[in-house]
């Protein structure tokens, strides 16, 4: 992945423009009705899958299954498409605007979703370069899609989507990826608005990623939602866990991303999310896991087996502020 170094100005609060509205968007698109199977048949459909994450593999799986789709079937990802669309620049509420629709297809699963979600790409950049991110950032951000699609292959082993709800929310534009995380719009009962904290499958949690981070979510996610009051980063996560942070080396990765939260809140059970994103395996739809049987190869791994036995794995909510500013900052960005 390519690091492009560029000068970003911060403006802090700055207005966002009046172009950057709802309504403004979808009067701009007007017509994108019709061009969800134009997308996804066209000729630079490979283009657009590598813009938005896919890895070749579930590339060229996706092409085969758009093959399997009837008129029916067409019919459903136009209209999941336009409920998608119809989202795009709305980011007071989060909702899933799939919920209840039928996504799912016998090639694949949540087939017509990840269509529908692929047509809408093009629509979640010009919305996050419209609130001032570079375009870069911007497919950057929207490929959390593909990240997703090679996520569901990794823990199931075939190509599909298995996280609907969580990209059909994101993909109204209110999620940007910078650097080592990912950030969205959130409105928290404590703090009001904020920056909800995720960390991406992309690589080694290293402080000064996370600080590179930070500082790309102060100067740049922070006037891109200037119609929003930001307040704090918070994130809510089994990664915040303080007893299985202890089992840890504290010098390491883990504990010290952990250690720059202040907790609050109450904590969840994150008994799937250790098991999920610590040995990639499944458990939301009831899927049982011998624990046992499960690989102790890293410290990591140990602790999160220790402490589901010691009692589990908590999703512990906690909160950050923004970094302090700072002479001018040379932003290095996902290409």
């Amino acid at each position: 992945m390519l690091l492009v170094a560029i000068p970003v100005r911060r403006v802090r609060g700055a207005p966002v423009a009046q172009a950057r509205s709802s309504g403004a968007l979808i009067a701009a698109v007007k017509g994108w009705r019709m061009t969800a199977r134009a997308t996804l048949t066209g000729t630079a459909l490979p283009g657009l899958l590598e813009r938005l994450g896919f890895r070749p593999e579930d590339a060229a799986d996706l092409l085969t299954c758009l093959d399997a789709l009837d008129a029916a079937d067409w019919t459903q990802v136009d209209h999941l498409h336009a409920l998608l669309a119809d989202r795009v620049g709305r980011l007071d509420e989060r909702p899933n605007p799939l919920e209840g629709q039928r996504t799912d297809h016998p090639v694949a699963p949540d087939l017509l979703a990840l269509a529908a979600l692929v047509a809408t790409g093009p629509l979640v950049h010009d919305e996050l370069v419209r609130r001032g991110l570079p375009s870069r950032v911007a497919w950057a951000s929207a490929s959390d899609l593909g990240q997703q699609v090679h996520i569901h292959r990794v823990v199931h082993g075939r190509f599909g989507l298995g996280s609907t709800g969580w990209v059909a929310p994101n993909y109204a534009g209110g999620l940007v990826w910078l650097g080592r995380l990912q950030y969205t719009l959130e409105k928290d009962e404590e703090f009001g608005w904020v920056l909800g904290c995720h960390i991406p499958e992309s690589g080694p949690l290293t402080p000064a990623a996370v600080d590179a981070s930070l500082r790309l979510a102060r100067d740049l996610a922070v006037p891109a939602f200037g119609d929003f009051p930001l307040s704090r980063v918070v994130c809510a996560s089994w990664l915040l866990d303080r007893n299985l942070a202890d089992r840890l080396d504290p010098a390491s990765n883990f504990v010290r991303f952990s250690r720059r939260f202040t907790p609050y809140g109450t904590p969840r059970d994150g008994r799937r999310d250790a098991l999920f994103f610590g040995f990639h395996r499944e458990t939301a739809g009831g899927q049982q896991v011998e624990l046992t049987a499960l690989p102790r190869d890293t410290s990591l791994h140990r602790a999160i087996l220790a402490q589901l036995d010691a009692g589990g794995v908590v999703a512990q909510p906690g909160w950050l502020p923004f970094p302090a500013e700072e002479q001018p900052f040379t932003a290095s960005m996902n290409s």
